[in-house]
């Protein structure tokens, strides 16, 4: 996608674009990966001009189309939500990282047995309100330094096997445990619902996307694409919970009448059976598309079809690839290839080596060595290459197969057989002088 685009982008941009893709914090990269797979599903489908200059205005929306949409044309923004901040957990991973800390300057090793359960609490003032108690910007008072050093330092700690703390906003239960994985440590029982308009991430989101847009000239669509990273709300547009719960879409309806904006698009990876024995385990891209105006034309969303359509499958729902990715599952260093693929035909006299193209460059490069590059390559089997030029085999044709758009690899098909000619020339050779002597 990236390569494809360079071109429109510009060096700039695509620099930025790779530096979010191959970043460590999950949201930065998922952004990125929804930005450039969003522009380049349009511009395969549309007219798109990354980043255009808006008249009369420093605003630089993502992209613009003349004929995105039947009626005219529009500046396009593309933003990737997920749960992270809504659900409280990057406040819980923070204040869970702070107690851990001074937990292992009382006891070394201390931080790694702590499992930290936050409580919620709910009240009425004019409107219904549920919150996690757990503060932003926690610090460490001599209250709760004191009961850390009373409970940690303990002859026989841990004993009590939990402690409850209390500090301002904060409410959370410290609970020892045999192995506390750092990523999975924290947990509050309120998922991530919303019970205002406003006070939520999609509003939030729409609101500074407004910003970017609201410079666009007259007759211009504002559009705004909403990508589905793990965001319960883009998930499950219409609300399932109680009375109180504010859904995505009423959200978003909300944002349009209110804000500068003309069009919202959600895409979130969707199974169209979920239960059931039929169950399709294959992702699609669901879209949902919300608009301020009335008398909508015909055909008006059919090329925002058509880029969906463009969109490689998803293979894993939002919040699957945010919590692979905060694991390092993606991570630039782990050197993800396509997997190698044996073929044996005509009685196992002809073999077939069809085998990652970055993975033979990665080793020709030097980067790898020959052990290691039969590990990756063979799942850590013999080396098929070698086995078959033991037999008398040859390599007779190479050739490349694309690997697919989100691969970001290609194949290398390597085709082995006998060298008829190679084996007749080697018995019509004179013996050498080392032959001659044995």
């Amino acid at each position: 996608m990236l390569t494809e685009l360079s071109g429109p982008l510009g060096p700039d941009k695509s620099r930025d674009l790779t530096k979010r893709l191959e970043h460590r914090d999950t949201k930065t990269a998922l952004a990125g990966e929804a930005e450039l797979a969003v522009l380049w599903a349009i511009s395969r489908v549309a007219h798109m001009v990354p980043e255009p200059v808006l008249p009369g205005s420093t605003s630089r929306p993502e992209a613009a189309s003349n004929d995105l949409f039947r009626s005219g044309p529009a500046v396009i923004e593309v933003r990737a939500l997920s749960d992270d901040s809504f659900s409280g957990k990057e406040a819980m991973d923070r204040t869970a990282n702070i107690i851990a800390g001074y937990a292992d300057r009382l006891r070394k090793g201390a931080g790694k047995h702590l499992d930290f359960e936050f409580v919620e609490r709910s009240y009425w003032n004019r409107r219904f309100h549920r919150e996690r108690c757990v503060d932003p910007a926690f610090h460490l008072n001599a209250e709760i330094r004191e009961q850390l050093r009373l409970w940690i330092t303990a002859p026989d700690w841990p004993n009590p096997a939990r402690i409850r703390m209390t500090h301002g906003k904060t409410d959370v239960v410290v609970a020892w445990k045999e192995s506390a994985l750092r990523l999975f440590r924290t947990f509050c029982s309120m998922p991530a619902v919303a019970y205002d308009r406003e006070d939520n991430p999609i509003y939030k989101a729409l609101r500074k996307k407004s910003a970017q847009v609201k410079g666009a000239a007259a007759g211009t669509l504002r559009c705004v694409v909403l990508v589905d990273a793990g965001c319960s709300l883009l998930m499950r547009l219409r609300t399932m919970g109680t009375v109180h719960e504010i859904g995505g879409e009423d959200i978003i309806r909300h944002a349009i009448a209110k804000l500068s904006i003309d069009i919202v698009i959600v895409l979130s990876p969707y199974r169209r059976n979920s239960v059931g024995p039929s169950r399709d385990l294959e992702l699609t891209w669901k879209v949902t598309c919300f608009d301020r105006r009335e008398g909508i034309p015909d055909g008006e969303y059919e090329r925002i079809e058509r880029m969906a359509a463009q969109l490689p499958r998803p293979r894993l729902e939002g919040y699957q690839a945010r919590a692979l990715h905060r694991q390092g599952l993606f991570a630039p260093e782990r050197g993800w290839h396509l997997p190698t693929t044996i073929k044996t035909m005509l009685h196992g006299e002809k073999m077939t080596i069809k085998l990652s193209a970055g993975l033979l460059h990665e080793y020709l490069a030097g980067r790898i060595d020959a052990d290691r590059f039969r590990k990756k390559a063979f799942r850590d089997e013999k080396n098929f290459f070698e086995m078959e030029l033991a037999r008398g085999n040859s390599i007779r044709q190479a050739q490349f197969e694309p690997g697919g758009i989100d691969a970001d690899d290609d194949w290398v098909i390597f085709e082995l057989d006998v060298d008829a000619e190679k084996i007749v020339q080697t018995q019509a050779s004179p013996p050498s002088d080392t032959d001659a002597n044995s």
